[in-house]
């Protein structure tokens, strides 16, 4: 693969677990990568480990070619690549930070699950209204070799979407995954294709806008978010079926409506039915927190266990802003009836 500069932004969990699967899947190149919480980062950087995750995984170390940097403005004119693992409610302020140290024709790849509960807009659409966009015309050598046209815009940038059934742990002990890359932009999927795919993860693509995507992964958080409620009121395995079901329909119905309903998301996608089975049925944030409320402990008390946890369930944000929009519209009869319980 060609040497470009590669930045990866947070390491969290996933963050974390992200860099050390490129990094080992790239070994012969070097990547930078930095992390807000101050604890986090000089954890990493003096034991090459994450303080809070990973502890049951022998092999959990972040190779020696993830190198940390604190201060990311001397290196963002010349980063070609960035891996934006933030979390959705802080995109804006972040890019807003970063925005004039950034390169032409950067490539944003988006990792996180979410949107704006207040607006329910997805990453790329809050990029849309920091960056200004521009030509996504590239070529083969765009990276070594950028275009000096006049007038070319700034900050032009190629976005990308990254989902499938990834959970942090089983990414790190380099389990058979599946995930898609979804970009309006060929070369951008070809050069992060090579960037992670390898023999345990399967990179599949798709050419179009990825807000119906983005959307598909932050609404599955909201069926795992109930969903886990229900498992801890000991229905029978049936009944979970039944309301899976029901849930994957309504959450299909928000999708067209809060979407693009003429590039509807295939549910064979990894970044769909793969996503949303493990979402619901591993050890993810979202199902814990729906089994924390099925044990009938409050929403206050449980979102307080979350945070000791040091995770974050999107799916509780996310469903705010749902319920906004689904009040006075037919159907979505599920959500509705979790929303009066706890919003």
């Amino acid at each position: 693969m060609q040497k470009n500069n590669i930045l990866i932004l947070w390491l969290g969990a996933f963050g974390y677990a992200v860099a050390r699967h490129i990094g080992k899947n790239n070994h012969d190149m070097t990547f930078f990568a930095t992390e807000k919480n101050p604890e986090i980062f000089e954890s990493i950087q003096n034991s090459r480990k994450h303080p809070y995750f990973f502890e049951d995984i022998t092999d959990n170390m972040l190779p020696e070619n993830i190198q940390l940097i604190e201060n990311i403005e001397e290196i963002l004119p010349d980063t070609d690549i960035i891996i934006s693992v933030i979390p959705c409610q802080f995109v804006a302020s972040a890019f807003s930070e970063m925005k004039h140290k950034l390169k032409d024709w950067v490539i944003i790849l988006n990792l996180a699950k979410g949107t704006n509960n207040q607006t329910l807009k997805t990453t790329s659409e809050t990029l849309k209204e920091i960056l200004t966009p521009g030509c996504h015309k590239i070529t083969q050598s765009w990276i070594l070799s950028l275009p000096e046209e006049k007038g070319a815009a700034i900050n032009s940038y190629s976005y990308a979407y990254l989902a499938g059934g990834m959970i942090a742990e089983e990414l790190v002990a380099w389990n058979m995954l599946g995930a898609n890359i979804v970009t309006e932009n060929l070369e951008t999927w070809n050069i992060l294709q090579e960037l992670f795919a390898s023999h345990t993860l399967d990179i599949n693509l798709k050419i179009w806008n990825p807000k119906n995507t983005e959307l598909a992964a932050a609404l599955k958080n909201i069926v795992a978010l109930i969903l886990g409620y229900y498992e801890w009121q000991w229905v029978w395995v049936s009944t979970l079926g039944y309301y899976f079901a029901r849930l994957t329909r309504e959450m299909h119905s928000l999708i067209q409506l809060l979407g693009n309903p003429e590039k509807d998301i295939d549910f064979l996608d990894y970044a769909f039915s793969g996503d949303l089975i493990t979402t619901c049925f591993g050890n993810s944030r979202n199902r814990l927190l729906g089994n924390m409320l099925g044990e009938w402990m409050g929403i206050e008390k449980a979102l307080l266990e979350i945070q000791a946890q040091r995770k974050i369930a999107e799916g509780y944000e996310t469903l705010k802003g749902i319920k906004k929009v689904i009040e006075k519209k037919e159907g979505f009869e599920e959500i509705k009836k979790f929303c009066e319980k706890y919003l």
